[in-house]
């Protein structure tokens, strides 16, 4: 029983020990994935890649900014041909976190930006749309100074031409799935409740 309980308290000290939704709390990262289209075309799996900044307002909620990058791929339903739209994005994207100063930072989150999208079409020229999604994130922390992070999203564009189509009227838009690392910088909030922790400790 007693091993039971150590155990127990090992963990429940561990996720305070790496907790990083600290207001203040500082970072930047990267991360790579992939998209699938949601459109008029078949999706076609394409890499997206990203890199963020993120800054904790409060312990509930941080905000994240994102520049990403990649491919959105498509086939056509008649000849099945496989082709794809190059898209660059920036975006603010507010963060819920669902058990705050966890080490499994788990939340939910909205997205709002801009994506600049060229099909590969010779004729098509690239335009630009205003974009908005949601998703879900998960943030697990191996040390208090970076994380390993995974992230699931929807992203709704205001275009129906995102596979080359002007002649569709639907929003296109597209699934993102992420994997990546979040690298944190110490903060002074955190250093006090480092130092609280380690006078309680004596």
């Amino acid at each position: 029983m007693r091993k039971f309980f150590f155990v127990l308290l090992f963990f429940v000290g561990g996720n305070f020990l790496f907790a990083q939704t600290l207001p203040g709390k500082f970072g930047f990262g990267a991360d790579l994935g992939i998209t699938i289209l949601q459109g008029q075309s078949k999706p076609y799996v394409q890499p997206l890649g990203s890199a963020h900044v993120r800054w904790g307002v409060f312990d509930f909620l941080s905000i994240n900014g994102k520049f990403s990058g990649g491919w959105v791929g498509f086939r056509d339903k008649d000849t099945n041909v496989k082709n794809w739209t190059t898209i660059i994005s920036g975006e603010i994207q507010p963060e819920f976190h669902i058990v705050p100063r966890s080490r499994s930072d788990a939340y939910f989150f909205i997205s709002a930006g801009m994506i600049h999208y060229q099909p590969n079409i010779n004729s098509y020229m690239g335009k630009n749309t205003p974009t908005v999604g949601f998703g879900l994130g998960l943030n697990m922390y191996v040390r208090h100074f970076l994380s390993v992070d995974f992230s699931a999203s929807y992203n709704l564009t205001t275009r129906g031409d995102f596979d080359g189509n002007p002649n569709t009227k639907d929003k296109d838009g597209f699934i993102a799935l992420k994997l990546g690392l979040t690298y944190y910088f110490y903060d002074k909030e955190y250093i006090r409740q480092a130092y609280i922790r380690g006078k309680r400790a004596r």
